[in-house]
């Protein structure tokens, strides 16, 4: 008699936009240099969503705002819990069942809290009973947390895991800055974990996450200060790994890239995006994305596009997603679909 044996999975997933379209000639109208013409040349980027209204945004660039006034005015801002709420309602409306996670995870670059950890704002809104904590690593925080919750669910010590994601960037940046200010937009994606033997989902084969922490500097955001990187520089090294972590993952399951139904990578520019497929030889049947329409969501942009194509997954589709984050932090999962 064969033994059924246990595995994780990602059961199911669900994301939101906030309401507010920022397309790229709201740049434009700030004078800064920014044409949006140039824009969607230099970065593939159309439009993205912000939490908050254009005029707000405006009063940010001109420091009228902090983003501090924005984040603490339930009225004109939208709290992390709140933003965490229409994601988890789409994942339960897809299962069909009332869900209780034993761990509740969060990662987010834009935290309401230094304490308590924001997870915990989240059980609150959403009624949930589950040892919550916080794990950030910026734009890879899915796959961090993807590790860490699986490694908790392997070890027997809890069977279901909830992983939240909600990004805010908008909220942080320096709209007098050409070169950044509009690669960022808000999203929120949630995601449910599982072990068992016999579920349906994406099993998580594999996760592999590596840090360079001497380019801590590359990409940060100091305690009140606005979002800052080096640009040329962080781009070589998100092409660079991303197509090195990709093929790793591969090679130490036995696969090739032609073995891989779907691509998703970091949502940071379309064409960051693109130059990764032409060096993996990556087809575009191939690569999931929405950067074009959303922009660089932070952590919340790779599992927003798995979300988002839940349903075009087949059974026995093999999907990468490589995400890479400040730290400097990149790594892959190896997710196989089963229905």
């Amino acid at each position: 008699m064969s033994v059924q044996v246990e595995k994780v999975f990602l059961v199911n997933m669900g994301h939101a936009f906030p309401p507010h379209v920022i397309p790229n000639a709201f740049f434009e109208e700030l004078g800064i240099g920014s044409s949006a013409e140039w824009i969607r040349d230099r970065t593939g980027i159309e439009s993205r969503c912000s939490v908050v209204d254009p005029a707000t945004l405006r009063q940010l660039q001109t420091k009228q705002l902090s983003y501090l006034d924005v984040v603490r005015d339930s009225v004109r801002g939208m709290s992390l819990a709140a933003f965490a709420e229409a994601p988890w309602e789409m994942l339960v409306q897809r299962i069909g069942a009332a869900l209780m996670p034993e761990v509740l995870i969060c990662g987010t670059s834009v935290p309401d809290y230094d304490i308590p950890a924001n997870a915990s704002t989240i059980a609150a809104r959403l009624q949930l009973s589950s040892f919550c904590f916080d794990a950030n690593s910026a734009c890879s925080s899915f796959l961090t947390n993807l590790l860490v919750a699986k490694g908790l669910l392997d070890s027997n010590a809890f069977s279901t895991a909830a992983i939240f994601t909600p990004e805010r960037y908008s909220l942080r940046l320096d709209y007098t800055d050409r070169t950044s200010s509009f690669l960022f937009g808000d999203g929120s994606a949630a995601a449910y974990l599982a072990r068992g033997a016999d579920l349906t989902g994406f099993e998580i084969v594999d996760v592999c996450m590596k840090s360079d922490a001497s380019g801590y500097e590359s990409v940060q955001m100091p305690v009140g200060q606005y979002f800052g990187q080096n640009g040329a520089a962080v781009q070589k090294f998100a092409i660079r790994r991303t197509c090195e972590s990709t093929e790793a993952i591969l090679q130490r399951n036995g696969l090739t890239l032609s073995d891989v139904q779907y691509f998703v990578g970091h949502q940071a520019n379309l064409r960051m995006l693109q130059s990764v497929c032409n060096r993996l030889g990556l087809t575009e049947a191939q690569h999931l994305y929405n950067v074009d329409e959303f922009g660089n969501q932070g952590a919340a942009g790779g599992p927003i596009v798995l979300s988002q194509n839940w349903h075009r997954f087949m059974d026995g589709d093999l999907v990468v997603i490589t995400l890479v984050g400040s730290g400097l932090t990149w790594g892959s999962a190896l997710l196989r679909f089963h229905t």
